[in-house]
């Protein structure tokens, strides 16, 4: 790679998820995959789940598909959203990526033909089984169209590392190419993009700085003193200005902004409508401070400089649904349009959770979005703290959104979020991992009498999700067969399971020497790869696919009752296990 600061910041990538890829470019697809999405999806995500390059690809190296806020892995998720939510909102993002420098023709050609089939009925071409799942959940999401708000958006891109400069001859072919996209009316809108190398800098940069930002806030004044806030103004700023504010660089609305909003945008709602129908008349926009409830931004810091404000490291905490449609509206509005803003500077983050939640109820908001705001949470992460101080290559449990980020000392790959602590306590201690494809809210649902209870242990929670993240080091490093990840939530089940069942035999193991082996030793491996023994022997057996495996319960229950007599446990494993044992003690 010929771009040094480019080359700088896939390797700074590449350190932080712990990537152990031999071939640069499946690394530089996953970096180009991870960017491209962050922009449109601020909010955690498993890069790894993205990537669809290989034999049979369609022309595709990523996509994600996000559905309602939420990028969706599985068809069944979207029972859930429509059951949930009672609608759909969808967007498509298919990439492409080259580590050359050129932007070719006949690749661009070769990419949209892979699009056109993927939404035909059926495909022109070969697809692998990433795409064939991918296929699965868009047929899904068309099956069920009545419950579209409005047409799936469709973006695509085209990533190199060279300098892109708009040639005729690749415009126009695309300009050509996608009518034929356009002539099916599967979309709203489609979008192709070409990303090049100072772009893709640009969006790094972008993803991982500070938000540094000013806005004229004329009319304004000072709140009383309130414990635990440095300073709090309140007053009308001009729409236009608020709209200049929540953009970025390319003018995109910048969706990270809302990342500690609890409820994501929520389209064309009752509410969201009658806001853009105030905004299509001159009079009721001018009456906009009246009818608006507000926005709410909390800042690290807040420096007064002249008329304007100068925001460090902010967050719009409330507003989310307002931004989006003043966004949408930016060329409606007037310029004494005005709306209400509250500006805190505040360090102090329990005072930060309770403006989240008072100013978050206005209307429904899910359960699972003030989940990790609870006592036994704050628990769990200090727990994790603790264990972070004796073990090497510690895990952390980010309770709140991007908390480790700017941390040099916490690399990605050791950060544990809400969504892999349910997942991966759910497979392990509650025996489910065929059902850790659905939407985290939906198994936090389903299982809250079981989990986060006070009074609970918080070993099962650390371990399972310790297991997780060693068996996802081994499986980017090639110590466990990468063919056979997909069942990664199997092997947490099988791993803890063997850890509890020696604390239930030998009377002098706890969850303690349980952590402390799978922090220093690679014991976990010789039970893991005798673990996809089994599972390979009952795939060959009941000749069942790796795909309808996974999510099969009647699988893992075969799993369970072969584990006992093709890998006993209780006896060969705990024999070799406990003489190891001894001899360190």
């Amino acid at each position: 790679m010929k771009d040094q600061i480019l080359k700088g910041y896939v390797d700074t990538f590449s350190t932080s998820f712990g990537l152990n890829e031999p071939d640069e470019s499946v690394i530089f697809e996953h970096f180009v995959n991870y960017c491209v999405t962050a922009k449109q999806y601020p909010r955690d995500f498993d890069y790894d789940n993205l990537h669809v390059g290989g034999s049979d690809d369609i022309g595709l190296d990523g996509a994600a598909f996000i559905v309602n806020g939420n990028i969706i892995t599985a068809p069944e998720e979207i029972d859930y959203l429509i059951e949930r939510d009672g609608f759909l909102d969808v967007l498509f993002i298919l990439i492409q990526t080259k580590k050359s420098s050129s932007f070719k023709g006949d690749q661009v050609g070769t990419l949209i033909f892979g699009v056109k089939s993927f939404f035909d009925d059926a495909p022109s071409i070969p697809e692998n089984d990433s795409v064939k799942e991918l296929r699965s959940i868009k047929s899904k999401i068309y099956e069920n169209s009545i419950h579209l708000r409005e047409a799936p958006t469709l973006n695509i891109y085209f990533v190199t590392t060279g300098e892109w400069k708009e040639p005729e001859q690749i415009t126009g072919r695309v300009s050509r190419e996608l009518k034929d996209l356009e002539s099916q009316k599967l979309f709203s809108t489609i979008d192709f993009v070409f990303y090049d190398a100072e772009k893709l800098k640009q969006t790094y940069r972008e993803i991982n700085r500070k938000i540094v930002k000013e806005i004229r806030f004329d009319n304004h004044v000072s709140l009383p003193e309130i414990p635990g806030v440095r300073q709090a103004f309140v007053g009308s700023v001009s729409a236009k200005e608020y709209v200049t504010l929540i953009s970025d660089s390319d003018g995109n609305l910048q969706k990270n902004l809302f990342e500690d909003n609890v409820r994501d945008y929520q389209g064309s709602n009752k509410v969201n409508s009658d806001i853009k129908q105030t905004l299509t008349s001159s009079q009721d926009q001018a009456a906009l401070p009246v009818f608006h409830n507000g926005i709410t931004i909390i800042s690290r810091k807040v420096e007064p400089i002249g008329k304007k404000m100068k925001l460090t490291d902010f967050q719009i905490v409330n507003g989310c649904q307002s931004s989006h449609v003043l966004y949408e509206a930016k060329s409606s509005l007037l310029e004494d349009t005005h709306i209400i803003v509250k500006i805190i500077e505040t360090t102090d983050y329990e005072f930060a959770t309770k403006v989240v939640k008072a100013t978050n109820r206005q209307t429904e908001v899910k359960d699972e979005a003030f989940e990790s705001l609870s006592q036994f949470h704050r628990d769990l992460e200090e727990f994790y703290k603790t264990k972070a101080k004796s073990i090497p290559n510690p895990i952390y449990y980010e309770r709140r959104s991007k908390q480790y980020e700017g941390d040099s000392s916490v690399k990605s790959s050791q950060v544990v979020n809400l969504s892999t602590q349910i997942s991966s306590f759910v497979a392990g201690q509650l025996v489910q991992p065929q059902s850790t494809h659905r939407y985290y809210g939906e198994l936090l649902e389903s299982n809250r009498s079981r989990m986060f209870k006070d009074g609970d242990r918080l070993e099962p929670y650390y371990i399972t999700a310790l297991i997780l993240k060693r068996l996802d080091s081994a499986f980017k490093s090639k110590k466990l067969d990468p063919s056979y990840k997909s069942f990664k939530y199997h092997l947490v089940y099988i791993l803890f399971q063997f850890y509890k069942t020696l604390k239930d035999v030998k009377e002098d193991y706890d969850y303690d020497d349980a952590i402390e082996d799978l922090a220093t030793t690679e014991q976990y491996l010789r039970v893991a790869n005798a673990g996809i023994d089994v599972i390979k022997n009952i795939l060959k057996k009941e000749s069942i696919s790796k795909h309808e495996a996974v999510r099969s319960k009647s699988f893992t229950s075969r799993l369970s009752d072969d584990l006992e007599s093709q890998f006993p446990i209780r006896e060969n494993v705990t024999k070799k296990f406990s003489g190891r044992r001894k001899a360190r003690r």
